[in-house]
């Protein structure tokens, strides 16, 4: 029983680490969005935090333990499946979210369900972004599992919850994610006419040291030219890439 009891507190560590992948995002979303705190800040800050709010109160395990459920049940064996149960649902959800972050297909349904006047079953959505619909039916599934869509009488919805992708933090989904999109451009530019699509760009000598500023320039230009384009009926999905890219290598 011994060695139960560590192997529960082991995986009761493992637990409250996978939670911190939800707790964090929950609690440092609005943080990180509005550039208040740099990303790795706020998730030192979240943690520390977490850490201490552990040794603060347990009224939460006191209120559960005054009735809610029969203490006697609550053995060591029940306590080690849960924390298994939820550490693999935890680890789980992360996979999802980075397959989700990885494929342009997955924000493009988000989007799409916010068109007008349209009903978004599995073919519509499929056929309207030109998807394959297994495919299509494989991400609409892991959405619904992300909790960000749900599924009434054959017809998809938005749920309300949001999924965002994060500025200057190394990732192989975002990387991914990016590759895809840009791979999406090269088949706009070769398919689609002018009228419908729009892809520029200028080559210029800068300044090194204003590249921080230029990254705060181009989210705010990101934020206006949505909240824009938004503003009217909405009866297309577009996708807005913006490369600022180093052509010279320079000496470190």
């Amino acid at each position: 029983m011994l060695a139960l009891v560590i192997l529960t507190v082991a995986t009761a560590l493992v637990f409250n680490f996978t939670n911190g992948f939800h707790d964090t995002a929950n609690a440092m979303a609005t943080t990180i969005a509005t550039q208040a705190m740099s990303p790795r800040a706020a998730v030192a800050l979240a943690a520390v935090l977490n850490l201490i709010g552990a040794f603060l109160s347990v009224a939460v395990a006191a209120t559960i333990a005054s009735g809610i459920v029969d203490q006697t049940k609550i053995t060591v064996p029940v306590i080690f499946a849960g924390l298994v149960g939820q550490s693999e649902y935890n680890l789980r959800s992360v996979i999802q979210t980075a397959e989700a972050i990885a494929s342009w297909q997955h924000f493009a349904i988000l989007a799409v369900l916010e068109l007008k006047n349209f009903i978004p079953s599995d073919r519509s959505i499929s056929e309207r972004l030109n998807i394959p619909l297994p495919i299509a039916r494989e991400c609409l599934e892991r959405l619904e599992r992300l909790e960000l869509i749900k599924k009434e009488r054959n017809s998809w919805s938005l749920t309300g919850r949001n999924m965002s992708t994060p500025d200057q933090v190394p990732s192989g989904s975002l990387r991914e994610g990016h590759r895809q999109n840009i791979l999406k451009a090269l088949d706009s530019l070769a398919e689609d006419s002018v009228e419908i699509r729009d892809i520029s760009g200028i080559t210029m000598a800068v300044s090194s040291a204003r590249l921080e500023g230029a990254r705060k320039m181009i989210q705010e230009f990101r934020r206006r030219l949505a909240a824009y384009m938004e503003g009217g009926k909405r009866d297309a999905v577009y996708r807005l890439n913006i490369q600022l890219i180093p052509l010279s290598k320079e000496k470190k």
